[in-house]
């Protein structure tokens, strides 16, 4: 417990302190003069369009769950899918969102854990794909340097090769792995329920992208859609990584930084970020009220 508190403060620090170096470095009077100004109208839409795309993805995890031996209402996977994105975007990460809407597909199903656990694993890998598609066909239009494009064409070449060999490898793996190794993961119904899943996950990156744009253009934000598809998908990926609360800061210093490194403008890039947190904060709200229905945060626990 003191090892995990001790990473969440960590993770804390670094998001405060990503964030104050963003307040230094943006004119926050010219931002939030832009802020005041921007229509309620693209804020409403991207809201509803992510909406949609939340819903989209609880229908992968569910194509994904029952490639694994899980079947479960499609509208009870909805409801935990915005559990998991209240919990992600509000909580602190110990109580992370993906492991809450795992343990709560598992319970009362024995022996579900390490298949329950696996679907909502599988299910952000299959994401990774979406995002590597759409950024590898986006990236040839952005001006960015050579090396930096070769090194994201051989992270994605190592990804899809993964990808392809895995059935291969999955049943030639160690003992340590036996459980994993149990899972149905090389069967035809589980590799059918992934390229489903893979549809949606590149669908659902493009509806994150075109929110983004919309959310730039109010804030003044003028840059052609592959170079937000780029910036987008680079910036989501880096800040999934267990190193900020939540992503916090990351996410913000990261369409800043890559607007400026573009030579676009920093205020409304940082209004836009600004904008895309409180898009996110509206669209986890029916989280929050699942989570109360439920009884509250004594529902994810193991009593």
């Amino acid at each position: 417990m003191q090892a995990l508190s001790a990473r969440l403060i960590v993770r804390v620090l670094v998001s405060v302190a990503l964030l104050a170096a963003l307040l230094h470095y943006v004119d926050m009077e010219d931002a939030w003069r832009r802020l005041r100004q921007v229509s309620p109208w693209p804020v409403a839409a991207a809201t509803l369009l992510l909406m949609a795309g939340q819903g989209l993805s609880a229908v992968r995890w569910s194509w994904l769950a029952r490639g694994l031996g899980l079947s479960v209402r499609l509208a009870r996977k909805i409801e935990l899918y915005f559990l998991g994105m209240f919990l992600s975007l509000f909580l602190p990460s110990t109580v992370g969102g993906d492991v809450a809407r795992g343990f709560l597909l598992a319970r009362g199903r024995e022996g579900a854990g390490w298949a329950a656990a696996a679907s909502v694993l599988l299910e952000r890998v299959n994401g990774v794909g979406g995002v590597s598609i759409l950024a590898s066909v986006c990236l040839p239009f952005v001006d960015a340097p050579a090396s930096l494009k070769g090194a994201w064409f051989a992270g994605v070449s190592v990804y899809w090769l993964g990808v392809f060999t895995y059935p291969f490898w999955h049943r030639r793996l160690p003992g340590m792995l036996r459980r994993w190794g149990e899972l149905p993961l090389a069967s035809s119904a589980f590799r059918r329920a992934w390229w489903k899943g893979m549809v949606i996950s590149l669908t659902f990156q493009i509806i994150v992208v075109q929110c983004h744009v919309w959310l730039g253009q109010a804030a003044g934000l003028e840059m052609a859609w592959p170079a937000y598809a780029v910036m987008v998908c680079v910036v989501g990926l880096v800040s999934a990584l267990p190193v900020s609360f939540n992503g916090f800061g990351i996410r913000e210093a990261g369409y800043v930084g890559f607007v400026s490194w573009l030579g676009g403008d920093a205020g409304s890039a940082a209004v836009m970020s600004a904008l895309w947190v409180l898009v996110l904060a509206v669209a986890a709200l029916p989280g929050a009220w699942i989570l109360w229905r439920m009884g509250g945060r004594a529902a994810l626990s193991g009593d």
